[in-house]
């Protein structure tokens, strides 16, 4: 009579069950390691521009003499442009009173603005492109100033992407000085101000 002992099997299922609960741990494990990387792999890569430096830290923002917010610098210099996350270029002209504006999030350009710095040394812009998650134009924006008036004109036209038409156009005065606000207000200020010659 022949008996059967059921541990031996019983033994080996049981490595057997932990082996492939192992592998399925392993590769869940991979999984989304494997995701970030390539997902990294195929953000778009930003061409270098010559003279422009680049930022991951974000813009500072400081007062100007009429009481409005505008950039005065930037924080997080890196040595190349990044893909990941909000990037800023920054490019000073040879002049050194112009200037070339760009932010990309993720590798995918949102904005190019020009513009010329005041005797602080805080932006002033002149001209903005906006663009859609694929490079197209969606709104043109230019800014001119009246230095007799103190006041800011501008102008805004929204793009249609496809065809670059202009679909639709505004102008809007903002005067340098801000409204009074009621003291428990907080001020968001205006980061476009107004200044001087247009920097011409």
């Amino acid at each position: 009579m022949t008996v059967t002992t059921w541990a031996p099997i019983r033994a080996a299922l049981a490595v057997s069950v932990i082996c492939l609960l192992a592998g399925v741990s392993l590769v869940a494990c991979k999984g989304p390691q494997q995701d970030a990387k390539k997902a990294e792999r195929e953000l778009p890569q930003i061409t270098p521009i010559e003279g422009m430096k680049y930022y991951v830290g974000g813009p500072v923002m400081k007062y100007d003499s009429y009481g409005r917010l505008r950039l005065g610098g930037f924080n997080g210099e890196v040595a190349a442009p990044v893909s990941r996350g909000l990037l800023i270029g920054y490019k000073l002209e040879p002049d050194g009173r112009h200037f070339e504006y760009r932010t990309w999030v993720n590798g995918r350009p949102v904005s190019k603005s020009l513009g010329f710095l005041d005797a602080q040394g805080l932006l002033w812009f002149s001209d903005r492109e906006t663009y859609d998650s694929k490079g197209a134009v969606l709104a043109r924006q230019t800014f001119t100033y009246d230095d007799t008036a103190k006041k800011m004109t501008a102008k805004v036209e929204q793009i249609d992407p496809k065809t670059g038409a202009v679909v639709h156009s505004n102008t809007d005065e903002t005067p340098y000085t801000p409204p009074p606000q009621p003291a428990d207000d907080e001020e968001d200020g205006d980061d476009e101000g107004g200044s001087h010659d247009n920097g011409k």
